[in-house]
C-alpha cells in the first residue's frame, strides 16, 4: 500500500491544531474568595436587581435640576481624564489582541538581490549565492522565500496569558467606570456648593440691608440725643463686619465656578453667566434607595476591578509554570534563488525545510520556580486587596447611609431656629424703638439670625453632599 505524504500533511496540521487548542492548562483555576457578609445591612429590605439599577442609574436625575444633569453629562463626555481612560481601554484591547495572536502561526517573507565582483586570480562562472564571483566580471543573485513557525500551546502558557489579558481588559472598563462615578460626584458636589454659596451670599446681603436700616435708625436716635454713641458704634460695627464677609464669599463662589469648569475641561468663565443666572437649590429626595449586600458587591466598580486583578494574577501563575516544560514548535521554510551575470541567468534553485523544533530551558538556576513563587505571592496580595475592597464597600455604604439619615434629622430644628430668630429680631427692634432696651439686644438677635440662616443653608448643602456620597458608595450608575 502506498501512502501519499501530501494527503497526510493537512491531516497532520489539523491534529497539531487540535493538540494546541485542547492541551492542558497549567496553574490554578480562578475561584472567587469567600468574604463574610454582615447580618444586617443598612436596615434595608431586599430588592431586585432591576429596581436597584433603576434607583441608582443616573442618580443626579433624582435632584430634578436640568442644569446639573447637563453639566454631569457634559463632564462625562468632555473631561480629559475620562478621554484618557478611554485610550487606556483601547491600549488594553490591543494588548489582548497581541496575546491572542500568540496562538497562531507566524509567516515571514524575505527577498534580496546581491550584486558584486570578486577580485583575484581564481576562475569561475557567474556569481554564487555566497558572494563568490569571477575575476574581472560582475554578477549577482536573486533570492526570496518564506519562513513559518508555530509554537504549540501544549501546556497552556499562551492561553493563561490570554486569560490574564482578558481580565485586565475587563478591569480597565471597571476602572473607567469608577473614574466616571467619581467625576459625576465631583461635578455635582461643586455645583451644589455653588448654589449653597449663592444662598449664603443672598442671606448675608439680606441681613446687611436689615442691619443697615437698624444702624440708620440708631444714627437718627443718636443725633436726637436719645441713645449713646456706644449704640451707634455697635450698629456701625455690625454693618461693617457683615459687609466684610461678602468679598470672601464672592471669592469662594468664583473659585468653585472655575473648578467646575475645569472638571468639564472647559475654558475659564465659560459657564459663569449660566451658573449665576439662577440660584435655586435642587430639591432633595425624601428617602434613600435600598439595597442588599450581594447587589452592592456586584455593583461597585472598585470591587469588580479588584476581582479582575485577582483573576489576572491567578492566570499568570500558569504562564510561569508553563516555562518549566519544553516548547514544541513546527517550523518550515520555502526559498528560491537564481544567479545572474550581465550575459546570462543561472539555473533556478528551490529549497524546502519542514519539521518540529523542541526547546527546553533545562538549567536555569531556579529562576522559573522563583518567578512562580513570586506570582503566587502576588495572587495572595490580590486576594487581600479584594477582601479589603469588599469590607471597605460595606463600611462606606453603611457610613454614608447613617450620615445622611442623621443629617435629615437636623432639617426641622434648623428651620425652626431660623423662624424663632426672625421673631427675636423683630421683637428686639420694636423694644429698641420704644426705648425699652438698648441696642445690644438688637445686635445679639441680628447676629443669631444671620448665624441660623447660614447654618440652615449649609445644612441643605451638606445633606446633598451626603446623599451624593451614598450614591457613590453604592457604585453610582450602572455602566451600559
Amino acid at each position: 500500500m502506498q501512502i501519499n505524504a501530501r494527503s497526510l500533511f493537512p491531516a497532520g496540521l489539523a491534529l497539531i491544531g487540535f493538540v494546541a487548542v485542547s492541551g492542558c492548562k497549567l496553574g490554578p483555576e480562578y475561584q472567587r474568595p469567600v468574604t463574610a457578609e454582615p447580618v444586617h445591612f443598612l436596615d434595608a429590605t431586599q430588592v431586585s436587581s432591576t429596581n436597584l439599577n433603576a434607583q441608582l442609574r443616573n442618580w443626579w436625575q433624582t435632584l430634578n435640576d436640568p442644569l446639573l444633569a447637563e453639566l454631569v453629562m457634559r463632564g462625562l463626555t468632555n473631561n480629559l481624564s475620562v478621554q484618557s481612560g478611554i485610550q487606556k481601554i483601547r491600549q488594553s484591547r490591543a494588548q489582548l489582541a497581541q496575546a491572542n495572536a500568540g496562538l497562531w502561526p507566524t509567516l515571514t517573507g524575505t527577498s534580496s538581490f546581491n550584486y558584486g565582483k570578486k577580485f583575484g586570480d581564481a576562475a569561475g562562472v557567474g556569481y554564487s549565492a555566497t558572494g563568490a564571483g569571477i575575476a574581472g566580471e560582475w554578477g549577482g543573485t536573486f533570492s526570496g522565500g518564506f519562513d513559518a513557525a508555530w509554537e504549540l500551546d501544549i501546556f497552556g502558557g499562551y492561553r493563561r496569558e490570554i486569560e490574564a489579558r482578558e481580565s485586565e481588559y475587563e478591569g480597565m472598563h471597571y476602572t473607567q467606570h469608577d473614574l466616571e462615578v467619581s467625576l459625576a460626584s465631583e461635578i455635582a458636589l461643586h455645583y451644589l456648593t455653588i448654589r449653597m454659596l449663592q444662598e449664603v451670599i443672598a442671606v448675608t446681603q439680606s441681613n446687611l440691608v436689615t442691619q443697615s436700616q437698624s444702624a440708620e435708625i440708631t444714627r437718627k436716635r443718636h443725633t436726637a440725643k436719645i441713645v449713646s454713641g456706644l449704640d451707634l458704634a455697635n450698629a456701625e460695627a455690625q454693618v461693617q463686619m457683615t459687609t466684610a464677609q461678602l468679598p470672601t464669599l464672592q471669592a469662594s463662589l468664583a473659585e468653585y465656578i472655575l473648578t467646575l469648569e475645569n472638571l468639564l475641561s472647559e475654558q475659564p468663565n465659560t459657564r459663569k453667566e449660566q451658573l449665576l443666572s439662577t440660584a435655586t437649590f435642587p430639591v432633595l429626595p425624601a428617602n434613600l434607595p435600598t439595597t442588599i449586600p450581594n447587589e452592592l458587591l456586584r455593583r461597585r466598580p472598585d470591587v469588580r476591578q479588584a476581582e479582575t486583578a485577582l483573576r489576572a494574577a491567578t492566570a499568570r501563575v500558569g504562564v510561569e509554570e508553563a516555562e518549566l516544560y519544553p516548547r514544541l514548535s513546527l517550523i518550515g521554510a520555502l526559498g528560491a534563488s537564481v544567479p545572474y551575470s550581465p550575459n546570462t541567468w543561472g539555473d533556478f534553485t528551490e529549497s524546502l525545510r519542514l519539521g518540529p523544533r523542541l526547546t527546553w530551558n533545562i538549567f536555569n538556576a531556579g529562576r522559573v520556580k522563583a518567578r512562580i513563587e513570586e506570582r503566587k505571592a502576588l495572587v495572595e496580595q490580590a486576594v487581600l486587596t479584594y477582601q479589603k475592597s469588599v469590607l471597605n464597600a460595606y463600611k462606606e455604604a453603611e457610613n454614608a447611609w447613617q450620615n445622611y439619615n442623621e443629617e435629615v434629622k437636623r432639617a426641622t430644628p434648623l428651620q425652626q431656629a431660623v423662624e424663632s430668630n426672625q421673631r427675636a429680631v423683630h421683637i428686639a427692634q420694636e423694644l429698641y424703638k420704644a426705648g425699652y432696651s438698648d441696642y445690644t439686644e438688637v445686635l445679639i438677635a441680628e447676629r443669631s439670625l444671620l448665624a441660623a440662616q447660614d447654618l440652615e443653608v449649609r445644612h441643605r448643602a451638606l445633606r446633598a453632599q451626603k446623599l451624593i456620597t451614598f450614591y457613590k458608595a453604592l457604585g453610582g450608575s450602572t455602566p451600559e
